[in-house]
């Protein structure tokens, strides 16, 4: 199975629910004796954070299939480092190691969200869960005997739980980088300097991403985007993977910004055909004429156009031809979005990182994923001091989530800005 583990989002919620009501009827997993409804559970789903109890769904050929969130186990400070946890799976999709990848995702990531232990609830008479955890490693810290009555029918509670490794990252609350955590010099490139310009949310996110980047150099779109990179991108390749990758897993739009000849623009497109949803692309690209002795243009927006075209990308991609901050530019690129959120974006226009971002953060989904270039640079370079000037200050703010450094000067992360205090 195609499975991937994504943070969810609010478009999820009638999936969510769908599966969360298919099992009220069972009187096997959850207490509630009657359905929900979306409206009912916004609250619910908005008490979560992606950095303090997170909230995953488990996606397989663009369906949530199933998901697991973690919340406060009680609400006193001392038992902050201990989150409970709910796992539910669809139920054509039991019995297929999709409640299990959850939750080893959850038991692996708990340290780096500063949680020492984690607790289920689990009905007695629900062998199944009770299994699940016990392979899992879970132990049965509690019996409540007969305390819930469901149809008539008194039934016990098991409490089983697991104590955690030791977190490594710091977690919410803005607790400090453990000593482990900081890469030794000669660490691979994604993590040099790692904690410049703001600490990551999460080490473990960080080796996620290189592990995934290895991961598709063993698949053909590693040698697609070879060609791709070598006709009509600066990037490094494994960015333009990334572009790929995150366009590919992302909910919501991909706005670029600086598409050039469309390197990049193609990597996206490749990730939105094979996620098999419908996403919208957007891309912004004022034009001009560049001299570069491998991919110099006296025309760049026909040279876009072109390579699109060549690619059969071009019905996937609205180009918009303007500067980023003009406010026609602004006002043609909300209109194509609509009411889509942008859950990836590429920023790799000259400069003015900051203010390309203020332009369009309020279409940000939280969480945004972000591939920002020319992060670095000789010093004598005003556009990547520039650049890391403006990224430092957001990072700094708790607005941006870096996760590493890729190819030679591209910095990757996310985006915090709703949660964050930002000075516009």
């Amino acid at each position: 199975m195609n499975l991937i583990i994504r943070d969810a989002v609010a478009a999820d919620l009638p999936a969510i629910i769908e599966i969360y009501n298919a099992t009220v009827p069972t009187r096997m997993v959850t207490a509630e004796l009657e359905p929900t409804t979306v409206e009912a559970r916004l609250p619910w789903f908005r008490e979560h954070s992606p950095h303090e109890y997170p909230f995953w769904v488990a996606e397989s050929d663009g369906c949530v299939i199933g998901w697991l969130d973690f919340k406060k186990f009680l609400p006193r400070c001392a038992y902050r480092g201990t989150a409970e946890i709910s796992v539910y799976v669809d139920e054509q999709f039991r019995r297929h190691g999709v409640g299990q990848r959850l939750l080893k995702e959850a038991i692996a990531r708990a340290p780096s969200l500063g949680i020492t232990a984690l607790v289920g609830l689990i009905f007695g008479h629900n062998e199944p869960s009770l299994k699940l955890f016990d392979r899992l490693g879970f132990e049965r810290w509690g019996f409540f005997p007969a305390v819930a009555q469901l149809d008539g029918v008194k039934r016990d509670l098991v409490v089983v739980g697991l104590h955690c490794g030791k977190p490594c990252s710091h977690g919410p609350a803005g607790r400090p980088v453990c000593a482990e955590t900081v890469p030794h010099a000669d660490a691979p490139s994604a993590f040099a300097d790692v904690r410049r310009g703001g600490q990551p949310r999460s080490y473990n996110d960080c080796l996620s991403l290189m592990q995934t980047l290895m991961q598709y150099r063993q698949e053909p779109i590693h040698s697609a985007l070879q060609k791709i990179r070598d006709k009509y991108s600066m990037l490094h390749l494994d960015v333009l993977i990334l572009i790929y990758h995150f366009s590919k897993i992302c909910s919501g739009a991909i706005l670029e910004i600086g598409a050039f000849v469309g390197g990049a623009t193609i990597a996206a497109a490749f990730g939105v055909r094979d996620s098999g949803r419908p996403k919208k692309l957007v891309a912004i690209e004022p034009g001009g004429g560049v001299k570069h002795k491998r991919l110099g243009t006296r025309h760049i927006l026909r040279d876009l156009e072109r390579n699109l075209a060549r690619q059969r990308v071009s019905g996937m991609v609205t180009l918009i031809k303007g500067r980023s901050f003009d406010p026609k530019t602004i006002s043609a690129v909300r209109q194509a979005l609509g009411t889509d959120e942008v859950g990836l974006l590429i920023l790799d226009a000259d400069a003015g990182k900051r203010r390309d971002i203020e332009c369009y953060r309020d279409k940000l989904t939280e969480g945004c994923w972000m591939v920002i270039d020319d992060y670095c640079g000789a010093d004598a370079n005003v556009k990547s001091a520039q650049s890391r000037a403006d990224v430092d200050a957001l990072a700094a703010a708790g607005a941006l989530d870096p996760l590493g450094f890729y190819g030679w000067s591209t910095w990757v992360g996310r985006w915090r800005g709703r949660s964050a205090e930002v000075n516009h």
